[in-house]
């Protein structure tokens, strides 16, 4: 990605490399494409170098090599050396925590695909829910589930803006729905049992009886279009249309087999294959370590965020993460200390959707390492469809944002932060102190968003 990223690194001053992962085909132009994990598809042998490439060898050597060329260049070594990675990035970003920290004093590691085996293997689960449903429903029918879980839930954080601020506080039921006549593909359609019964299957997740959910489904509110696409055909027919990455992760990595048909898989198959791939793959590739103890040695410091709207990457896949971390490194309070996490309602996979996207969490990160300034709050903005600004203070985990009544919603000024990890005393009145000024000028934003005079001396 030498473009796109790394071309506005340098404009921003920075010294900056990129890597294709060790496999020398993770260009752009192939990003779906999974067979270089096959040495040989004739036998269904995995190439292990490049996967453990992929895992972790390219990653260390390339903040190793940057390092030295850059030395080269300047003269002297970079005062400090940062990650910025989404997606596969953020599983990068959070290998390097748990494993090497000490190359880099920050890691920006945003909508991370870690527990990847699961991840990439419960992305078929809508798929496999719609073939054994035998109803395979077009994103038209989908998009309606999706409008009526906002019109129910949107209201949760005070706010009419068509997002859902708090999936886990919305109470939406498909089957409420069954018998509604809508429009859609150019003619009427009525939202049957079935269609319903799938909808409530994607949203709860792939299950296993008698062992419950093994990963997480899609929040209502969330877009189907990525996992649940579907084909159709000239005469109407209807057929699996799997997204891409998941596709050739399926056929190339789970079933070894770059020709396989995946319409073929049933449910049993479908949890037998995933067993076995979690236990060959899982401890290479799923980054799921919740002892970050060498990153808290290390003075490093780690920061996510993830769009609650997110269509590939479930953002709870985050959230339990890090309640695992804090499990196992002593609590909330501390492991705010090196480990902070930012969720942001709206936006979709790594910064599409309507919501708020942070815009300068790198900075935030820089201010965090360098000047001891430990985030509360990430800055975010978009425009709206009007054209109108909209900015929001993302609340660190597990605060969440709640608009207090006053002024107008589109302002960051008009929203407050409840929920969130208790601090000690002197801790808080500290943080007090520092943004006395911010919340002042905050109040006198609002009262003049309502076209009133505020004056403080």
């Amino acid at each position: 990605m030498f473009g796109g990223h790394l071309g506005q690194a340098v404009r921003d001053g920075w010294a900056a490399v990129s890597t294709d992962g060790g496999s020398g085909s993770h260009d752009l132009s192939r990003v779906k494409d999974g067979s270089w994990a096959l040495k040989d598809s004739t036998d269904g042998t995995l190439d292990w170098n490049l996967l453990h490439n992929f895992a972790s060898r390219s990653l260390v050597d390339q903040v190793k090599i940057g390092k030295v060329i850059t030395e080269l260049y300047y003269g002297k070594s970079p005062h400090h050396s940062y990650w910025n990675g989404c997606s596969t990035g953020g599983r990068q970003g959070y290998m390097i925590a748990q494993k090497y920290p000490y190359l880099l004093d920050g890691i920006l590691a945003n909508v991370p695909a870690f527990n990847f085996v699961n991840l990439v293997t419960g992305e078929f689960w809508s798929q496999l829910v719609m073939k054994q449903q035998q109803t395979f429903m077009s994103n038209c029918e989908f998009e309606y589930f999706r409008s009526k879980a906002i019109q129910k839930c949107d209201m949760i954080d005070g706010v009419h803006d068509d997002m859902i601020n708090d999936p886990e506080a919305c109470e939406f039921d498909p089957f409420d729905i069954v018998g509604d006549e809508i429009q859609c593909d150019e003619k009427h359609v009525y939202i049957t049992l079935e269609m319903a019964t799938v909808v409530e299957h994607i949203l709860n997740g792939p299950k296993q009886v008698p062992w419950g959910p093994i990963f997480h489904g899609l929040s209502p509110g969330v877009r189907f279009k990525h996992l649940a696409n579907i084909s159709i055909s000239e005469d109407g027919t209807r057929s699996q249309n799997p997204f891409g990455i998941c596709e050739s992760w399926m056929k190339n990595i789970v079933l070894r087999n770059p020709s396989a048909r995946l319409d073929y898989l049933d449910i049993t198959s479908y949890f037998g294959h995933w067993a076995q791939v979690n236990y060959e793959l899982g401890g290479l590739l799923n980054t799921a370590d919740p002892d970050l103890s060498a990153l808290k040695a290390s003075g490093t410091k780690l920061l996510t965020w993830h769009g609650i709207d997110d269509t590939v990457i479930p953002y709870q896949n985050t959230i339990d993460y890090r309640k695992r971390v804090e499990g196992a490194m002593g609590g909330a309070h501390a492991v705010d200390q090196f480990y902070r996490l930012f969720l942001a309602p709206g936006v979709e996979h790594c910064g599409d959707g309507i919501g708020p996207v942070p815009r300068s969490s790198l900075q935030t990160l820089v201010d965090w390492v360098e000047r001891d300034e430990a985030p509360e709050i990430l800055e975010a903005e978009t425009t709206n469809a009007k054209g109108e600004a909209v900015t929001r203070d993302l609340c660190a985990y597990p605060g969440r944002s709640k608009y207090m009544g006053l002024g107008d919603a589109n302002r960051a000024s008009s929203w407050s932060c409840v929920g969130g990890t208790e601090r000690p005393e002197t801790l808080l009145q500290d943080q007090a102190n520092e943004r006395t000024g911010r919340i002042l000028g905050g109040l006198a934003d609002r009262f003049k968003g309502l076209g009133l005079a505020l004056s403080i001396s």
